[in-house]
């Protein structure tokens, strides 16, 4: 098991989490990307790259792919707004990526991502399925953050990329959007993140949800 899945979050929902409201104000976005990717001594890179890869070999709808993006982050950096599309963004995150691992290994080669936690991908779909309705009603009825799609984008996550990826994608988006939470969830998620072998602080950053009920 790779260090990093210890830490408070990591890969692409590590980075989604640095495109908070005002975040223009540490730099462009491929400056935000670069410095997560150079967090822990560079290894942040690996995981960030591991992440991408997924998304971008899977058969995942592009659709899909840019749903996610924008609700894990509440549109905080709105790549719909600007043309980009999610595949589009995916490849010049891996390119920022690429160059970071190529300053301490010249010669660095991507693999292919191996298939990862397929045994828990029926857990992580009924996570998403109890998180319902309350999540695409947060989601689609955000006065300026509404993504469309997201559910089914999840499900397809979970389904054909990684459970562990679409777990933590599901994690960032009842976050980002204020999605209420029994206390029964939550003990359900804290085991959860226990066997994909998070961190406890990865888990938490959902229990402020507990309090809305």
């Amino acid at each position: 098991m790779t260090d990093w899945r210890s830490a408070p979050d990591f890969g692409l929902t590590q980075l989604t989490r640095q495109f908070h409201q005002d975040w223009s104000r540490d730099g462009t976005a491929l400056e935000i990307v670069a410095n997560s990717a150079d967090s822990f001594g560079g290894k942040a890179a690996s995981a960030l790259l591991e992440d991408s890869l997924r998304l971008l070999e899977s058969p995942l709808p592009t659709w899909a792919v840019t749903s996610l993006w924008l609700a894990a982050t509440c549109r905080g950096y709105d790549i719909d707004q600007l043309g980009i599309d999610g595949r589009e963004w995916l490849r010049q995150i891996t390119d920022v990526c690429l160059r970071r691992l190529r300053k301490d290994d010249p010669v660095y080669q991507p693999q292919a991502p191996e298939p990862a936690f397929e045994a828990l991908t029926g857990e992580v779909l009924d996570e998403i399925l109890l998180a319902s309705p309350q999540l695409p009603v947060a989601v689609t009825g955000h006065a300026w953050a509404h993504v469309g799609g997201v559910v089914p984008a999840l499900n397809l996550a979970a389904t054909q990329v990684s459970a562990d990826l679409a777990f933590r994608l599901l994690l960032r988006c009842l976050s980002e959007y204020w999605v209420p939470l029994t206390q029964t969830q939550y003990d359900r998620f804290v085991a959860l993140g226990e066997r994909f072998g998070y961190g406890e602080p990865l888990v938490m950053t959902v229990d402020h949800l507990i309090d809305l009920q």
